[in-house]
């Protein structure tokens, strides 16, 4: 199969909406701006923490917020001169996005949060609980990959993955993100009728 026709490519995965459980964006933007729009969203790896974090960011630019998003990552040292253009001149209508504030080191944290003092808000998205109130804590279901299985492949092969979306489940322990990397190569090695 073609990169371009599987239904698991990363474009395809990218474009879904986040699921909320129990709430929606209206919510969850409500809550935010009561906690004064400093909070952090926490979950496992692959429980689509990026992805509710720009639909956040995108509900608020709309609202003329402007957003200087930042990503750390654990196989990268801190990029001391981006992480400065982050905080420079950040001011009451400047969302600060950090992906991976539980890479963050403290003494960066320390700066950050001063900085903060002058932005509007912060949203961060981590592993782990601390340093920001939580805003929403993500949890994975083998009921929501196989939903967003058939979404990406159709009703049809949805089906026929079910059992092994619920191993994928397992095997990935509950990251979505991984278990549709896993369906991208069997996609890709012909082992899905699609």
């Amino acid at each position: 199969m073609r990169a371009r026709d599987n239904p698991f490519r990363a474009e395809r995965i990218e474009a879904l909406r986040f699921r909320f459980d129990g709430e929606d964006l209206a919510a969850v933007l409500a809550r935010f701006a009561s906690m004064r729009h400093r909070g952090v969203l926490v979950g496992p790896r692959g429980s689509g923490k990026t992805s509710l974090r720009e639909e956040i960011e995108r509900a608020l630019a709309a609202r003329g917020w402007r957003t200087r998003a930042f990503v750390l990552r654990d196989d990268a040292p801190l990029p001391a001169a981006e992480f400065a253009r982050l905080l420079e001149d950040a001011g009451p209508r400047d969302l600060l996005g950090i992906d991976g504030l539980d890479r963050l080191p403290f003494p960066a944290w320390r700066r950050l949060r001063r900085a903060a003092r002058r932005a509007g808000g912060i949203l961060a998205t981590s592993h782990l609980h601390g340093r920001l109130p939580v805003l929403y804590e993500h949890r994975t279901s083998p009921a929501l990959l196989r939903e967003l299985v058939t979404e990406l492949a159709g009703a049809p092969a949805a089906a026929f993955l079910a059992d092994r979306c619920d191993r994928l489940f397992a095997l990935c322990r509950g990251d979505i993100r991984a278990c549709l990397r896993a369906l991208y190569d069997e996609a890709a090695e012909g082992r899905i009728p699609l």
